[in-house]
């Protein structure tokens, strides 16, 4: 998670550079937006492409569906999209940390509602 989030904030800095320079300074409303589509998007491409974000695959970790197959790219949206709601809606994440406390599989509310579990990545 650490390591996703620190990506996730350079480059959430860098699109923010961006949008400073092209808008002249006018699109710092568009801050909240940047934050969350960059980290959107970061975690779906990875986890449609390979099944794991960049610090999934440098702990070993990969997110897998009910069947046991990586994510194709509709699961990995519709992952993505809960994850960022439990994110962004912080009661919904404290209830998911409450959750996953009484989960056999220690999933969190996102993975038990799209039914999908983080595993150590097969050799």
């Amino acid at each position: 998670f650490v390591i996703d989030a620190v990506l996730i904030m350079v480059l959430v800095c860098v699109s923010m550079l961006l949008i400073m320079l092209l808008t002249f300074g006018l699109g710092a409303p568009l801050a909240f937006i940047a934050f969350v589509g960059t980290g959107f998007l970061y975690r779906y491409l990875l986890l449609k492409q390979r099944s794991a974000t960049f610090g999934m695959i440098l702990t070993g970790i990969e997110i897998r569906d009910a069947a046991g197959d990586k994510l194709d790219g509709a699961t990995a949206f519709f992952h993505t999209m809960m994850y960022t709601i439990t994110l962004v809606v912080t009661p919904l994440m404290l209830i998911g940390w409450f959750l996953m406390l009484s989960d056999p599989y220690r999933r969190l509310m996102h993975d038990t509602f799209v039914g999908t579990v983080a595993i150590n990545r097969p050799t």
